[in-house]
């Protein structure tokens, strides 16, 4: 008997499985958005960029001759995680600025699909690297009364 119930419940898990693969989170419009993968020869490039601003947030913090013999390491570390936060912050606000722009002004509303404003509206994210603001795409349908985020509102 336990066996038969074994077997019920690897049926049950495996339909499940299949289920959850035809999850498409990348959904816009009823196509499925391409996943940019970077190389990680790609990521090296973008390391040594950030490297070299590294330099320039040295000069800006400490001028052109460098930190002073007075200067001990963990000085030098704060300086750093600060440009390190302020890259982050940097990159993701205007990455996400740029992919809310292509949304539009406009956009259906999830519920009647009438064409809605959609304006952006800022809130605080906090990410592995440090903490920025992130313009969400907002739209608002007076016929439904509701607010509604396009960047969610994919099924």
């Amino acid at each position: 008997m336990q066996d038969a119930l074994c077997a019920i419940e690897r049926r049950r898990y495996d339909w499940g499985s299949k289920f959850a693969l035809l999850n498409f989170p990348n959904v816009k419009d009823d196509n499925i958005m391409a996943t940019r993968k970077f190389t990680p020869e790609e990521l090296q490039a973008i390391r040594r960029l950030a490297k070299q601003w590294g330099k320039i947030v040295v000069r800006h913090a400490f001028g052109e001759q460098g930190p002073g013999l007075d200067v001990d390491l963990t000085q030098m570390e704060e300086v750093a995680y600060a440009a390190a936060q302020g890259l982050t912050a940097g990159a993701l606000e205007e990455a996400t600025a740029q992919q809310g722009q292509q949304l539009g002004e406009q956009l259906p509303c999830p519920q009647c699909h009438r064409l809605c404003p959609v304006k952006p509206e800022e809130r605080p994210i906090q990410a592995k690297g440090g903490a920025f603001q992130l313009r969400e795409p907002k739209g608002y349908c007076p016929t439904c009364r509701r607010d509604f985020f396009p960047s969610a509102s994919a099924p």
